[in-house]
């Protein structure tokens, strides 16, 4: 076995210890408890668990995802967090070798891991995390091109905070409410801040393709069982006369159509959330995760 394989190999097992580690950070801060103690326990009936439980993906295996004491069904989320740390850990090393870039990439991943799962679970999300990875990537500017690197750096965060600012406090002009939670500038400041000035704009342009591809159907689907006909109408509508623009008639009228249609959505969607019912934010940081998946990989 060469050096390479071997050290991959170790870090794949480093990643699947981190991720059994990741599952407990997110499960107690979404719970409020310290994330030293108590040790781990069953959520269920609070057992402390044995040495043996806590090994990852092989626990969950060997339980048959049943807790040893109680015999609840464990989260299928353990390994899933642990495998997908495992791959994450693969390929960064793989794509970056032995590099300082390997260590910050780990770091951001973690973090942006963590922040996405917590965001999809309860929609909450730790913005010391996000501050911690934007103070990280102008520390990676400042090692890789210095006081330059870290003045893209600062500049790329200003911009990614500004930039989504604007967009979450457009929906004050009809819903009288923010269109996005505040923990979605810290992270887009934060990707400003790792990829600087010149590409966080289209960072955040590929995150909202993103959230049209994997968040906008969750919505829409939660829009028709509170009843709101109209805007799933609008949806089907809208993206009617995107196709045909696309790949029959890009003329005027379609796209005056397409535009008019674009805008009657958008009004019915920020008036949706004027509804104090309604006034639940989508989890947007699964978009900006992937968007920055993309260009740490891509």
């Amino acid at each position: 076995m060469d050096l390479y394989t071997y050290i991959l190999i170790w870090v794949c097992i480093f990643g699947l210890c981190l991720g059994s580690f990741y599952n407990v950070v997110i499960l107690r801060s979404l719970s409020g408890e310290s994330i030293v103690f108590p040790p781990s326990k069953c959520p269920k009936c609070n057992h402390k668990l044995y040495f043996w439980h806590n090994i990852p993906v092989l626990s969950y295996i060997l339980l048959r995802g049943k807790c040893y004491f109680c015999k609840e069904k464990i989260s299928i989320q353990y390994p899933i967090i642990e495998l997908a740390t495992m791959i994450l850990f693969g390929l960064s090393f793989i794509k970056f070798g032995i590099s300082y870039k390997t260590l910050f990439v780990l770091f951001w991943l973690s973090c942006l891991l963590i922040m996405t799962v917590t965001d999809i679970k309860e929609k909450l999300v730790d913005c010391n995390i996000a501050i911690a990875m934007g103070v990280s990537g102008i520390i990676y500017a400042w090692l890789i091109n210095g006081w330059h690197g870290v003045l893209h750096s600062v500049l790329g965060m200003i911009a990614g905070i500004l930039i989504m600012e604007l967009v979450a406090r457009s929906g004050f002009l009809i819903a009288k409410t923010r269109a996005m939670g505040e923990a979605d500038t810290y992270v887009a400041g934060a990707l400003g801040a790792m990829f600087g000035i010149f590409s966080i704009t289209k960072v955040l342009l590929c995150s909202l393709i993103a959230s049209a591809i994997f968040i906008i159907p969750v919505f829409l689907f939660n829009r028709f069982k509170q009843g709101d006909r109209l805007t799933c109408l609008l949806f089907i509508v809208f993206a009617f006369f995107t196709v045909l623009f696309k790949l029959c008639w890009q003329n005027y009228f379609m796209l005056i159509l397409l535009v008019l249609s674009g805008i009657w959505l958008t009004y019915s969607v920020l008036k949706g959330m004027n509804n104090e019912n309604n006034r639940n934010y989508l989890p947007y940081v699964p978009a900006l995760s992937a968007a920055a998946l993309y260009f740490i990989f891509v």
